[in-house]
């Protein structure tokens, strides 16, 4: 039979854009100063697709639905607004941390 899937995955409401800080375990958040500055400095419709795919966890296909534009504009926009986020972490000095390296590669 077939399941439903889990709660996490099903998109809310269409058109409701839930904040980064809603619904998101502690410390998942954008809270963390050079992060919440750089996301709230997208334009909104980054911004909207930047919660729903990654603070959210909809799919690229969940996100179009909610936001009522085609998926193909998701991605766009999505793309868009990473190289964005890192454009402005890497001007205020912020860097990714590396990789961990692969267990396999550890002595």
């Amino acid at each position: 039979m077939g399941r439903e899937p889990p709660a996490h995955r099903q998109p809310p409401p269409k058109g409701r854009i839930v904040q980064p800080s809603e619904g998101s375990p502690p410390g998942s958040g954008p809270e963390s100063g050079t992060v919440a500055a750089a996301l709230a400095s997208l334009r909104r419709e980054h911004r909207q697709v930047i919660i729903c795919t990654f603070y959210e966890q909809l799919s690229a296909d969940d996100a179009a639905a909610r936001l009522g534009i085609p998926v193909r504009d998701v991605k766009r926009r999505a793309c868009s607004a990473l190289s964005e986020i890192r454009r402005m972490l890497g001007e205020r000095g912020a860097q990714a941390r590396p990789a961990a390296a692969p267990a396999s590669a550890r002595p």
